[in-house]
């Protein structure tokens, strides 16, 4: 490693939490150890660099690694001579046993090793009970992209993560990389820490491709808000093929949603809680919040606009990818949808239909309980600034564990749509087709009352079903009979779910739930009203 890159890096290990936790299991003499990675070469050269740090476990002791492709390289030259020499899998192990002097032997890749070879698993095991005794210390560390140790292995072989770089080594990154091409020298403060934020999240291999594309991107005239974008794309499309995360786009504003007045109040009152204002002030930052209610009600939607109206990225987490079907992948795609939520926080995490994921299930190995107990377990005790929005269209399939205080703060029930609410609703929906003057020109009342039942996402519906005959009546504008005759030709869901609604009001009015709607008073919206069926227009 060059001097100035060491420097560099020297700097940033103060950063480096899984550097403290490797170095005191060594001082304790654990002889083995696995680093979980995908940053390899970053971590090797944070390991290079502590060769001359202070706190080097001795004087003499030397860092060699091994790989099937490189064999043994000394990265740090050892006081007793270890030699060239090729080593198989099957050989690495008894060369490192046979070695008499200081050393600690980063093994790259060698969980391959073990797949086929069960006597590889009682070698490591054999070495973890026998090198701790000797009088140099060797060590042992395998590196591997995620926790793939066998259960053989897991008592005797402690996990350290990596993780993904944070704000400094995001910088730090962004420097060296933009050092030759001079891309940073009209770059602002303010803009630079909008690349570091939009890289968040990615590991620095995946960082330094995205910066590398926007530096070329920007040619001569140096970075610039393009470069933003053009980071946030490529991190996108990286977090989507990653596994259970989605980096979600910011669409529509809080004014996008009608009625739900209580809710977007709660909302709005913790906009700034998030800033170190709040923590100054004593405030703990939000843990979350779950809406509850039949489809088509809005919850979604309330997820989408509060991340834009907070000004918070928007995380979407894909139940479906959580649940692979590859014996303890599901563990694993957790932990980590969880550590790029915190790489990236403060954000909005938004669960969507969240019984999907946690409802749990019979013949599935007990795979869903356990993913529910990391989930349950971080909602906890997690300190970073994620805020989880969840969503979920029947709450009798969740376990009561997963709404208890102190993982959600409030749980609102979003109830069908009053005539009040539904009159804003439709006027949303139709200045979104950019029709002006609504007042004027619809009577919404009499919509509104013939709609009784509708939710959100079905009068969306009706404006746009109203528009096709109009459209095809010589491109006229639309008006209140093509709004009535749209809504006496649907027969809203509501009516299916009467059962499921009445369950949920009685949570309200036991203060298990709360009402997403300021409705004081007390309206709502009567099932038994609600036809079978509407009657066609004449």
């Amino acid at each position: 490693m060059n001097n100035n890159l060491a420097e560099s890096v020297k700097k940033s290990i103060v950063m480096k939490g899984w550097l403290d936790e490797l170095k005191l299991n060594i001082n304790a003499r654990i002889a083995l150890l696995q680093l979980v990675t995908i940053d390899e070469e970053d971590a090797m050269h944070t390991l290079d660099a502590w060769t001359h740090a202070d706190d080097w476990p001795q004087e003499g002791m030397g860092l060699i690694s091994w790989d099937s492709g490189d064999q043994f390289i000394e990265i740090k030259e050892p006081a007793v001579p270890f030699g060239k020499r090729s080593a198989s899998p099957e050989t690495v192990l008894g060369i490192i046993d046979d070695y008499q002097g200081a050393a600690i032997f980063i093994l790259k890749d060698f969980h391959r090793a073990w797949e086929h070879r069960p006597s590889v698993l009682r070698m490591l095991r054999n070495l973890s009970a026998r090198l701790p005794a000797r009088e140099q210390p060797v060590n042992i560390i395998l590196t591997s992209p995620e926790r793939n140790l066998p259960v053989e292995l897991r008592q005797d072989i402690p996990a350290i993560d990596v993780g993904k770089p944070g704000t400094e080594q995001m910088r730090e990154l962004l420097e060296r990389l933009s050092s030759s091409s001079n891309a940073l020298r009209n770059v602002s403060p303010g803009l630079m820490e909008r690349l570091v934020e939009s890289a968040l999240g990615l590991s620095v291999v995946e960082a330094g491709r995205a910066f590398r594309k926007a530096i070329v991107l920007a040619g001569k005239g140096g970075l610039d808000e393009r470069a933003v974008r053009q980071v946030l794309n490529e991190k996108q499309h990286i977090i989507r093929e990653s596994g259970a995360l989605e980096l979600y786009p910011y669409t529509g504003m809080m004014s996008n949603v009608g009625g739900l007045g209580a809710l977007k109040k709660w909302l709005d009152e913790r906009q700034e809680a998030f800033s170190q204002e709040a923590r100054d002030y004593g405030l703990s930052a939000p843990k979350g919040v779950a809406l509850v209610g039949i489809p088509g009600t809005g919850k979604s939607l309330c997820a989408k606009v509060t991340a834009g109206h907070w000004g918070m990225t928007l995380l979407r987490m894909d139940v479906g990818a959580v649940f692979s079907g590859l014996l303890g992948s599901s563990e694993r795609n957790i932990r980590e949808a969880i550590r790029i939520a915190e790489v990236i926080a403060p954000c909005v995490l938004w669960v969507d239909e969240i019984e999907k994921a946690f409802a749990g299930s019979t013949g599935d190995s007990g795979t869903a309980s356990r993913v529910l107990a990391t989930f349950l377990t971080w909602m906890q005790e997690k300190s970073a600034p994620v805020f989880v929005f969840a969503t979920a269209n029947n709450i009798d399939r969740l376990p009561p564990e997963l709404f208890r205080k102190g993982r959600f703060d409030e749980i609102f029930f979003l109830d069908l749509p009053t005539r009040a609410e539904r009159t804003r609703i439709l006027e949303v929906h139709l200045k979104q087709q950019g029709i002006s003057m609504i007042s004027q020109r619809f009577n919404l009342d009499a919509v509104a009352k013939m709609t009784e039942g509708f939710v959100g996402a079905e009068l969306q519906a009706l404006v746009n079903d109203a528009m096709f005959p109009a459209f095809r009546d010589n491109r006229r504008e639309i008006d209140t009979d093509d709004l009535l005759a749209a809504a006496r030709e649907m027969v809203p869901l509501a009516k299916s779910h009467e059962k499921h609604i009445e369950t949920l009001r009685l949570m309200v009015d036991q203060g298990l739930v709360r009402n997403a709607s300021d409705n004081l008073s007390g309206e709502k919206v009567d099932l038994e009203s609600i036809p079978e069926s509407r009657p066609r227009l004449d």
